[in-house]
């Protein structure tokens, strides 16, 4: 399902779901599919989704036009002995 589907079935709320299409344009990964895995009424009910989601799953509010994540290398820290 496009994102602006996404948005006209679910509008002004929350959705946790999974990236099934994406492509990667300097460091951001623009979303063009995704799957739904549920609509969240309440931004209480989203806190606890967020903070209980499981690995590949995300939760965005339906009032942005796009999703685009940010790509973040992490960069490990090396100790000199």
């Amino acid at each position: 399902m496009t994102w602006d589907e996404v948005r006209k079935l679910y509008p002004d709320q929350f959705v946790k779901f999974k990236i099934v299409e994406s492509r990667i344009e300097e460091n951001k990964e623009h979303v063009d599919e995704v799957a739904i895995i549920k609509a969240i009424q309440d931004g209480k009910e989203a806190m606890k989704d967020f903070i209980q989601r499981k690995e590949g799953e995300y939760i965005y509010s339906t009032k942005n036009e796009k999703i685009i994540i940010d790509l973040v290398k992490h960069i490990g820290i090396r100790r000199s002995v």
